[in-house]
């Protein structure tokens, strides 16, 4: 993501329900190493929204990482700034 890309990134499934059910989301990562029935709620919620890409490449440290968040995370939103 370029510095020009202004983006802010929110931890938490509660959260990107909130976001997804809005139409705020653009983006959603959810972690390699999450529980596989967390994972099957989350693409359950993204079916039929076409315009959200899910990516699944970084595990639940690296999403802490990436929402600057301390505990690790099994699934992040990203919205437009």
């Amino acid at each position: 993501m370029d510095k020009t890309d202004v983006r802010k990134r929110v931890a938490g499934y509660n959260q990107f329900l909130k976001l997804v059910r809005r139409g705020k989301a653009v983006k959603v990562y959810l972690a390699s190493d999450a529980d596989t029935f967390f994972k099957i709620g989350v693409k359950s919620e993204l079916s039929g929204k076409q315009n959200l890409k899910l990516d699944e490449h970084y595990t639940a440290k690296q999403l802490a990482e990436m929402a600057g968040v301390e505990v690790p995370t099994a699934v992040i939103t990203e919205i437009n700034g």
